[in-house]
This record gives structure tokens, sequence and C-alpha cells, in this order.
């Protein structure tokens, strides 16, 4: 039984809701954030970056910067630039790119659904990143950017959702990435009662994107001896069907051989996997396939035997850690990542202006392989999915005090 819950969401007004919503404040270069920050004053970013034009700064992920986040946020909804729905409402909201649409339920879901493995994970979180971000929250009193979760489809949620996106949207705006964003809200107590009791029937929900958040969210609400409906005990997420996820590989970039010529690192390869040089670039057509681009060729790398584990764990345990030496990818300099739609252009670009001697190409994970690992409680290594949809930051946001 998953929990969904309304809330009285703050979003921004609707005459700047184009201006508000930003991407995620980590997705932006430092040049790109600064162009932001001088460019549009009602950026959801300022409010992440409050100390913006001041000479002195505080130090980063200090308490005193979280607290002038929360200042900065409450200067927003002095000014209108954000405002605070009246009613708890849950939302429906659609992303449109290049003619794909990704449609879900934006609301609360249960942090104790996640403390007993009703919404599963797949990744292993920083205890360190965990207690920051608890803090970030219990200071700055706000969940911005919702933790994506995905579920098995549901034919009573579809219905619900078919029905109310005949309805207007409160916003429908396009970004300059050219994706689509358009928001219903759902205020009908009918349909909402419908919504939640769907959920009520669905085993386990499945994080996608947002683990840290997730497991911040978590220790906040074991803070204190809190009551049922303490706000504490939600954090806002949205809630995607498995049907509508889109998982995109995470290519590997790494900077040399480890001592060995290219002949000798592709020798040790084919001990346990065939080797087969292409005419052109060609991305991996299945799970046990791999592209490497190294030295202006690209090579088909496919394993000799039949393996269970996902693609990621295999390149790992029989590649990147005993052939490359590289053991802790997260920390490593001598390997990097690059993910998403265009990886594999990205992976060319980088070898061949040889700041990497070789590009790894793999085989993107599949929603029911995410689902796999989640369900036998393992984890998959760093940087196994990129997974879309991209969420924006200060379209819906859950308020604990407000």
């Amino acid at each position: 039984m998953a929990i969904v819950k309304p809330f009285k969401a703050i979003r921004p007004a609707k005459d700047k809701v184009h201006l508000v919503a930003s991407r995620s404040y980590i997705s932006y270069t430092k040049g790109e954030l600064e162009r932001k920050l001088n460019s549009n004053p009602y950026s959801f970013v300022h409010i992440i970056n409050p100390d913006h034009g001041i000479e002195k700064k505080s130090r980063a992920n200090s308490k005193e910067l979280f607290q002038k986040i929360k200042d900065k946020f409450d200067q927003f909804m002095d000014e209108g630039i954000l405002i605070q729905d009246e009613k708890p409402s849950l939302f429906i909201y659609e992303q449109k790119k290049e003619g794909h649409s990704t449609c879900g339920i934006i609301g609360l879901t249960s942090a104790k659904d996640y403390g007993n493995g009703k919404i599963k994970k797949h990744e292993q979180t920083l205890p360190k990143r965990e207690a920051l971000f608890r803090d970030y929250l219990k200071i700055c009193d706000i969940h911005a950017e919702p933790v994506l979760l995905t579920y098995p489809d549901n034919d009573k949620i579809k219905e619900i959702i078919a029905s109310e996106k005949k309805e207007e949207p409160v916003y429908d705006i396009t970004t300059s990435n050219r994706v689509r964003h358009t928001l219903w809200r759902i205020v009908n107590e009918q349909e909402l009662q419908g919504i939640i009791e769907g959920f009520s029937s669905i085993g386990s929900l499945y994080i996608a994107d947002g683990h840290h958040r997730s497991a911040s969210s978590y220790l906040l609400s074991e803070s204190g001896n809190l009551h049922e409906d303490h706000p504490y005990n939600y954090f806002m997420s949205y809630l995607v069907p498995e049907s509508e996820l889109q998982i995109y590989e995470f290519d590997r970039l790494v900077k040399d051989l480890n001592g060995l010529t290219e002949r000798e690192f592709l020798e040790k390869v084919s001990k346990n996997f065939t080797v087969e040089q292409l005419a052109s670039e060609q991305k991996p057509s299945k799970k046990g396939e791999f592209t490497f681009f190294l030295n202006e060729h690209w090579y088909k790398v496919t394993c000799k035997f039949e393996s269970d584990d996902i693609d990621p764990k295999i390149l790992n345990e029989y590649i990147i850690y005993p052939i490359l030496g590289i053991k802790d990818q997260r920390h490593d300099k001598r390997i990097s990542f690059v993910g998403g739609e265009k990886a594999m252009s990205k992976l060319k670009k980088h070898v061949l202006s040889g700041k990497f001697k070789l590009g790894i190409a793999v085989h993107p994970l599949s929603v029911k392989e995410l689902i796999e690992v989640s369900d036998k409680e393992e984890t998959m290594p760093p940087k196994s999915t990129w997974i879309e949809p991209k969420l924006r930051s200060g379209l819906t946001i859950y308020s604990y005090s407000r």
C-alpha cells in the first residue's frame, strides 16, 4: 500500500512561471549560473544562491547559508513571486520533447514508506550527504525539486489523469531546451480520492532519481517523536508509470590504459569478451555488449558468458577494476562519465580531444532491470543510469511550516 497525499503547494505566480522554474541547480556550469543570476531576477536559482552580488559570502553548505536560502525564499513569497494554494491538491505534470511525453502525478509520499522498504532504492547513499541535506531541509523548510519515483502502470490512475487533462492547465510553458511543461491541478475530492486509492493498491514505489533527497527526508522524519501527520513525515515526489520512464546510458571515459599498450589491453579484454573491430561508430545493441572507442577505432565487445548482472556491474568486475585498475569510481580522477541521449557523440569528442584514451559505451538498462535490482535490495554501481525526465526546481514547492 503506497501512500500518496495532497498538499498546499507553493508555486510561481502564473505570469512568472517561465522565469521562476529552473533546471536543477547542480546542472548549471559556473558561467551559465552567473548569466542566469545576472539576467533573470525571478529565477529560482536566486533562492539557492542568495549570496549573489554580495561580497562577503557564507561558507558552502553552512547553516548560515541555509538560513539565507530560507530568507530569500520568504522574500519571494512576500513579493508575490511565489504563491501558495489555499486547498490541498495533487498535480498532473507532463513533459514533452522530440515526440516523447512523460506524464505523472506530483504529490507527497511517505518518508516512513522509504524506511519500511515500500519505496525501494537501487543506489547506495552517503551518510555525510544524507545528514547535510537533512539539515538543509530543516533550516530551509522547503522541498523544491520532487523525487522521481516510478510505479507499475495502473488503469485507475491512468483514467483519472486522462480525464483531468481535458481541463485547463494551470501552467503550459516551453523552455529554451525545447521541452514543453504542462501542469494541471487536481482539487476535485472524488478524483483526489481515486488517485489515492489507485496508489494504495500498488505494493511498491521505486526511486528513479533522488536517492539522497529520499534518505535525507527519512532522516528528518526520524528526528523526533512525531505524530503521523507531521509535515516531516512526507516529501514531494513526481510519480511516473514504468512505461513512460526513459533510461539512457552513462558511458565511461578513461584517461589511460593502466600502463598497457592498446594491444595488451585488448588481449586482456578478449579473455572474457569477443572483440571485433567495427568499420564505423555503432552503439551497443543489447545487454552484454559494449562499444570501445580507442585510437580512433571502434570495437564491439561482447560477453562470452551468460550473466544476470547488469552491464555496469559486468564492466566493473571484468574490465574497469581488474584490467584498468580503477577501484573507486566515485573518486578516481582517471575515470569520468557522460550520460543522456547524446552520450555517444560526447564520448567520441572527449577521446578525440586527447583528454581521454578510451571511451566505453554501455547499453542502457531497462526499467525492468532497475526494478529487479531494487526488489533484490541490491545497489547499482555509480553512474549506471541516466534517467529522464529531468525535473524543474521551483515549479511546485512543499513547505513544512506553511
